[in-house]
């Protein structure tokens, strides 16, 4: 960092507290000559030094009434004010009083104000040198003194006191700049995460504006279409929800909630975490490989661990400019623990460090690192029941190992029997002997139990309830009635179980858009009510509401966003405009896509995993592959560019910007702009 911008950043740093010091300054300097003069006088006292020195300090107190041409001096003023008013004064003023203890004490003083004002050591040491040499020169070199009080032991105790005061303010305001350097990646990481679902929702509210201006006889299928968003919409309202505890818990001192836990697959979410991983080049994909002898299930929040994954992921690609790089993550099932193990062959760490990595707010070799993503993993594996663990061969490679309980074992299931007490069920269907068992479990169990009547309407807030039991049997042929039920449950996300005993239970129409699970009793004879409960913590994955694409013969448009929800919406708007819809969930599928179809814009988000919207952007400009789309209008598609991103991102190629979340109008807008 240059002089310059050291300079600047101490001014800005102490700014604020100008005014204080600027009062203290004019008015003690003056002040202090009638004190040492006249009520307890000393050897020398210099009135006009004094009258100098308060007077540097006014700027301070008029700093928001300065004329413009001051300004731009006005970081070079504090530490020349500071200078002189500080090191340089109270060691000339020293000296020429012969080394008195009032002097002395006076000077010691001076020394560590200084240093609350200036953190940065080099310009307080520079300014300490500078001013104290001064001091000397004027005061030993220009009316020579022969000092009897002179000791160098004075030497030895101001310069202990003064490198210990340096150091220890210069590590508190590093501890001070990495909580803010948290605070800052802690509100990037909410406005990153809430940017996609509100530009999701948005788009899906134009999108319904669209249908519901729009003058079509099929108001049936118009309905359908406006359940289908709505539904959607909850979704991604749930999942930001979650995402936002997930967050906040990642500097909240409490447990981590696991009222959200359910079982999930180990190697599902495993690859699914480095599938969407943000890599900065899709040749960094192939450095990351999965082995597994079998798959099992988990206990805990899919989210969570995706953000573990994540986290050593991008702490191992930091070093992956190291020869031979790689990361292998190994699955592991045996009959005591699921382990996964994740290596990579970067830099390693010192013993004497592994100890500490899991500690908040250390970091180790790292730039811009907050020291706490470790932590937090930790803080999710114990939350799972589970333990994480590192060893390091300095030079070599690291290894993590996360050993996770059994599905079956004592500790899970004491958990999901702890976690029973706040879950709430509704049964649907007729009062027989299943509400009796249910019933009966519900005090056994602790959790909430609830009926209702198949073939009324049910007034309880569906999303207030975390699973739904609705008896096939209890509606017989009655369809209608069903029907109307499942219209409600689809605009739900709560998990819906559809229990049957009679064969013809399965000729009843089953709304595909419902989140449910359909079960013969049967099955679960010799114990119903444990048998339900299970579900309870089961991962229901079986929504299939995404539109289908259309197709046109009018202009193409190659749609690229990683945010599904966000590109289903802006898509169908697109699509009911007459414009035929191609999508890609990042850049690797945008360019297969132009290897196979012509099309006549590109709507290109730049943050995707596999590859962004620059690299793609440069591959689509560059290589002769993808010829026919080189002058293809290219539109960036992106939360927040400043002006300066924007000038750069037009030097590689793209043409225009849309900011999400976007208007309808301002989407058409450019569209119309760039395609007529």
């Amino acid at each position: 960092m240059s002089i310059k911008n050291r300079i600047n950043n101490v001014y800005r740093y102490f700014e604020p507290n100008l005014i204080i010091i600027g009062y203290l300054g004019c008015i003690g300097f003056p002040l202090y000559f009638f004190v040492w003069h006249y009520l307890f006088p000393q050897p020398y006292e210099n009135f006009i030094l004094r009258l100098f020195c308060g007077t540097l300090f006014i700027p301070f107190v008029l700093k928001d009434h300065l004329p413009n041409w001051f300004l731009r001096y006005k970081a070079i003023h504090f530490i020349a004010t500071i200078t002189i008013g500080l090191p340089f004064f109270f060691s000339y003023m020293l000296i020429m009083n012969d080394w008195s203890i009032p002097w002395i004490m006076s000077f010691m003083a001076a020394l560590f104000l200084s240093i609350l004002l200036i953190y940065d050591a080099y310009i307080i040491t520079a300014i300490s040198i500078v001013g104290i040499s001064l001091g000397a020169l004027f005061s030993y070199g220009f009316h020579p003194i022969n000092s009897d009080n002179f000791h160098w032991g004075y030497i030895a105790v101001i310069s202990f006191s003064y490198i210990t005061g340096i150091a220890s303010h210069y590590r508190n305001h590093i501890h001070y700049e990495d909580q803010l350097l948290f605070a800052r990646s802690f509100s990037a990481g909410i406005a990153h995460e809430m940017r996609n679902p509100f530009s999701s929702l948005y788009s899906s509210m134009e999108l319904m504006l669209d249908i519901l201006h729009q003058k079509n006889d099929d108001k049936e299928n118009n309905i359908n279409e406006l359940k289908t968003i709505i539904r959607s919409n909850m979704t991604v309202i749930n999942n930001s929800n979650e995402t936002i505890n997930l967050l906040l818990s990642s500097i909240n001192e409490h447990a981590i909630s696991k009222n959200t836990f359910q079982e999930y697959s180990i190697v599902n979410i495993v690859k699914s975490s480095i599938d969407s991983f943000g890599y900065q080049s899709s040749k960094d994909r192939n450095l990351v490989s999965v082995n597994f002898n079998k798959d099992t299930n988990y206990f805990g929040s899919d989210i969570l661990f995706r953000y573990v994954i994540f986290n050593l992921m991008k702490n191992a690609f930091y070093y992956k400019e190291k020869n031979n790089f790689s990361i292998d993550i190994n699955i592991e099932v045996n009959k005591k623990n699921n382990i996964i193990k994740v290596r990579d062959t970067g830099i390693g760490i010192p013993k004497n460090n592994i100890n500490a990595i899991f500690d908040d707010f250390y970091t180790h070799g790292k730039k811009n690192s907050s020291g706490l993503g470790l932590p937090f993993c930790k803080k999710v594996i114990t939350a799972f029941g589970g333990e994480i663990t590192c060893q390091s061969k300095l030079g070599e490679w690291t290894e993590f190992t996360i050993l996770l309980p059994k599905i079956n074992s004592k500790s899970v299931n004491k958990l999901k029997y702890e976690l029973m007490s706040k879950k709430h069920l509704l049964y649907i269907g007729d009062n027989n002997s299943d509400v009796f068992e249910l019933q009966k479990n519900s005090f056994s169990h602790g959790y909430n139990f609830k009926t209702a009547s198949p073939f009324k309407l049910i007034d309880i807030p569906l999303d207030q309830v975390d699973m739904i039991v609705v008896n096939l049997d209890s509606y017989g042929e009655h369809n209608y009635y069903l029907s109307k039920l499942q219209d409600k449950l689809a605009l739900s996300t709560t998990k819906v179980l559809y229990l049957y005993r009679e064969a013809k239970a399965l000729h009843l129409i089953l709304n595909p858009k419902v989140n449910y699970k359909l079960v013969n009793v049967h099955q679960i004879k010799n114990d119903i009510t444990n048998g339900i409960c299970k579900f309870f913590f089961i991962h229901f994955n079986n929504q299939s509401n995404t539109p289908q694409q259309q197709t046109t013969e009018e202009k193409s448009i190659l749609l690229v966003d990683d945010n599904t929800s966000l590109r289903m919406y802006t898509g169908i708007l697109l699509q009911r405009s007459g414009f035929h819809v191609i999508h890609a969930e990042n850049g690797v599928n945008a360019l297969e896509h132009l290897e196979q179809n012509n099309v006549d814009l590109i709507m290109m988000d730049l943050e995707m995993p596999l590859m962004g919207g620059l690299e793609a952007t440069k591959q689509i400009r560059s290589n002769k592959k993808y010829g026919l789309h080189q002058k293809t209008p290219i539109i960036c598609f992106s939360a927040s560019l400043d002006e300066k991103q924007q000038q750069e991102l037009s030097k590689i190629g793209m043409n225009g910007f849309i900011f999400k979340p976007a208007t309808k109008e301002q989407i058409f807008d450019n569209i119309d702009r760039f395609i007529n």
